[in-house]
């Protein structure tokens, strides 16, 4: 017997919809094994038989009737960084490692990177995707210091002992259960920059990728004086709520990551009606996780273009002089208008 259409769906959080949606592209396009989806989603929703009544109303035949169940699956290896940007851990104009801040009483790890320049700069916290963290996010985070902030990435799986310390396959589940917490996670992360003597303690942003992507629409929603927002493809467990939303967002999508995409109208209402200062760009030829260079969902072309314009974004928002009160948008400001 078929399940009731949606019936299953109708019972996530949207960011279990999310990260589960995720794992059935991930399997889709040859990037996760039928097992590997079978697991993460369990993981999820406690039960086999939620699990089964999910993956048919997606779209994913039973095992003896999915033609993908029987090829012979190879994970794709991890590359090293592609894109002209990325930063070596050595270089001398970069100050970076992995520091500890208090949140709930729980000590957080956070990899920071600055500029090793005396100064005091504006500071961009980074979100991972639904993995946890890698050496991808520890060089997105010395990119920005390359360019003049400071950047802060957080392992959001440090009660767990860390993103080493839990296994693959339960990584995604332990994130659907705490964005409240992982909120407030960034919030301290906020509170540690402002104490810091290098970092304009009134100019912080965000930006984040997939899962940190939608990290990044809950921070801004939850978090009135986060300055400037950039997420990247992805979905806010808040979203009726992005109304609320007061600082300035760029939002990144893939013009070919369909089930992403499928937000955007909502979010473009909700922010225009609330006056808000935004952006909302798909990039061509790109699909969901264009960004990141040691995948291979990476596009060169998109990814260099979105990096651009995140950066501009930034100085904008973050960086100029003239910019007022965090929220309020430029008066004339006719680039970060919303489209």
């Amino acid at each position: 017997m078929r399940p009731e259409p949606e019936k299953h769906l109708k019972r996530l959080s949207p960011t279990e919809d999310y990260l589960i949606r995720e794992f059935v592209d991930n399997y889709e396009d040859g990037a996760m094994s039928r097992r590997d989806m079978l697991e993460r989603i369990f993981r999820i929703t406690g039960s086999t038989a939620a699990t089964a009544g999910l993956l048919l109303e997606l779209g994913v035949k039973p095992a003896f009737a999915d033609p993908l169940a029987s090829v012979a699956f190879q994970a794709p290896a991890e590359t090293p960084p592609q894109s002209p940007f990325t930063v070596p851990a050595d270089d001398p104009a970069v100050s970076a490692g992995w520091i500890t801040f208090p949140s709930g009483g729980t000590p957080i790890r956070g990899y920071l990177a600055r500029p090793t320049a005396p100064g005091r700069y504006p500071a961009v916290m980074i979100s991972h995707e639904n993995g946890g963290t890698s050496e991808h996010f520890q060089d997105v985070a010395r990119r920005f210091a390359k360019n003049g902030f400071v950047g802060l990435h957080l392992d959001l799986l440090s009660r767990q002992g860390g993103t080493d310390a839990v296994p693959a396959n339960e990584r995604g589940a332990i994130l659907t259960q705490g964005v409240g917490q992982f909120v407030e996670d960034f919030r301290q992360a906020m509170v540690f920059l402002r104490q810091q003597s290098y970092v304009v303690g009134d100019r912080i942003g965000m930006t984040g990728y997939c899962y940190g992507g939608g990290m990044t629409w809950n921070v801004a929603i939850r978090e009135p004086t986060l300055r400037a927002a950039v997420p990247y493809y992805g979905r806010s467990a808040y979203i009726d709520e992005t109304g609320k939303i007061q600082a300035a967002v760029l939002g990144v999508y893939g013009a070919n990551d369909a089930g992403i995409n499928s937000s955007i109208d909502t979010v473009r209402e909700q922010l225009d009606a609330a006056g808000r200062t935004f952006r909302l760009t798909l990039y061509p030829d790109a699909a969901h996780a264009f960004f990141n260079d040691t995948r291979p969902s990476y596009v060169a072309s998109a990814s260099t273009t979105a990096w651009r314009d995140t950066l501009a974004w930034l100085n904008i928002y973050l960086r100029a002089g003239g910019f007022p009160a965090t929220g309020d948008p430029e008066p004339d400001a006719t680039e970060a208008a919303a489209e």
